[in-house]
């Protein structure tokens, strides 16, 4: 007889010094299905849902779908979203009647009105309705603020181990095969978080180069080949999410006869952390932009010397982590220096788009551009501006983030 399995995703990193809610239209922005109409969204698609639709072909699993819900980085979630998206999900499975399993999506450092760990809060309600046998695994962000409530209500915490984040398929595909041994009674997983008294660590997760997060990983492969040891996962954590969890972790799915290895193995990768604290791969730190100036000066006058671009970034606005992605102090300082041959990207200004759709191509317009969220972080840069190009803004991601198949 065919497993019965609840299918499920409900993601948001959550920037809690954001002004802007998450409400449910930045969900709907991104998407926000419910049901059997997941199928043919993800269906061939190189994300987490996408893992576990080929995994349910793989194994004859009889699927139960719940929603698929992501937004945008932004703001604490309102309660309304919340609890509608939960709803979703919880309601789902208690429709369907009994399952032999669960498998979700999530991401590990979203807070809402009313949960700081939502997350948690979610896996506790669906373990609450299949008891605790049945087996319940989860993909989560690299950059998660996992915490013990997670761990106690889940069989495992399978974590992504790229930054950029280029694996949820993978790490669904691993999920989803864990679940089937628990199903099929070969395994009998059981999950144990531990988090040191830090607000960040593990470099901040980045794998790009040879370096910390990179040695923590491998030494989580080899002890993934232990007997016992399922998923050995590291968390970097969220340092936006201003909340008690915030932090990095590692989370150990083991069987019951390795439960005293899992502990020391999440002591030795805690250990690590926190003795690698000050090690990061970031080759500069943070400038002034009055020096950020005084570069492009100086790169302007020097161009033989050194051949690339200078790239001069506002760390604090990025919309991948919450920033609101309108902010101007450095757009400003660039004009009032009369700094050529700049290329500057991105500023999020609805109002701005539609002056420039309605004036057309070619034309000029005088614009007030961005600053418009909180005027701490700059005000409307007032200009003279040339509408070179107008596009709908549809594009199709060939990856590796996110790509279809």
């Amino acid at each position: 007889m065919a497993y019965r399995v609840l299918i499920a995703q409900f993601m948001h990193e959550t920037n809690t010094f954001s002004k802007l809610p998450t409400a449910l239209e930045d969900y709907r922005k991104r998407w926000l299905i419910e049901g059997e109409a997941m199928v043919a969204r993800f269906k061939g698609t190189k994300n987490e849902v996408g893992g576990y639709i080929d995994s349910i072909d793989k194994y004859g699993w009889q699927p139960a779908w719940g929603a698929a819900a992501n937004a945008t980085p932004s703001g604490t979630l309102t309660r309304e979203t919340w609890e509608t998206i939960r709803d979703m999900i919880v309601g789902a499975a208690k429709k369907a009647g009994k399952l032999d399993g669960i498998c979700l999506s999530l991401h590990g450092a979203m807070v809402t009105a009313t949960e700081d760990d939502a997350e948690g809060a979610l896996l506790e309600a669906l373990r609450g309705i299949v008891g605790p046998e049945v087996p319940i695994v989860a993909t989560l962000d690299l950059h998660a603020n996992a915490t013990e409530r997670m761990a106690r209500n889940a069989n495992a915490l399978v974590s992504y181990r790229t930054y950029p984040h280029i694996d949820g398929y993978e790490r669904a595909v691993q999920a989803a095969a864990l679940c089937q041994a628990a199903m099929d009674g070969q395994k009998k997983p059981r999950c144990l978080l531990v988090q040191p008294a830090m607000l960040e660590g593990a470099d901040h997760g980045r794998t790009t180069q040879p370096g910390q997060m990179r040695d923590l990983l491998a030494k989580a492969d080899g002890f993934e080949k232990e007997p016992g040891i399922n998923v050995v996962s590291i968390q970097a954590g969220f340092t936006w999410s201003d909340i008690p969890y915030t932090g990095p972790s590692v989370a150990v799915s083991y069987e019951p006869s390795a439960q005293s290895r899992a502990q020391v193995i999440a002591r030795e990768l805690i250990d690590d952390i926190w003795r690698r604290r000050d090690e990061t791969l970031a080759t500069t730190a943070y400038r002034s932009i009055a020096d950020g100036i005084a570069a492009a000066r100086a790169g302007a006058k020097d161009q033989g010397a050194k051949k690339g671009p200078l790239v001069i970034a506002d760390g604090t606005d990025n919309p991948g982590g919450g920033g609101y992605n309108d902010t101007t102090p450095v757009l400003q300082a660039l004009l009032d220096a009369k700094i050529e041959d700049v290329a500057f990207g991105t500023i999020y200004d609805p109002a701005t788009v539609q002056q420039a759709m309605k004036a057309g191509v070619g034309a000029e317009i005088d614009v007030s551009l961005g600053g418009r969220t909180d005027e701490s972080m700059g005000k409307p840069v007032k200009a003279r501006a040339i509408v070179k190009m107008l596009s709908d803004g549809s594009f199709r991601n060939n990856g590796p983030t996110l790509r279809s198949a």
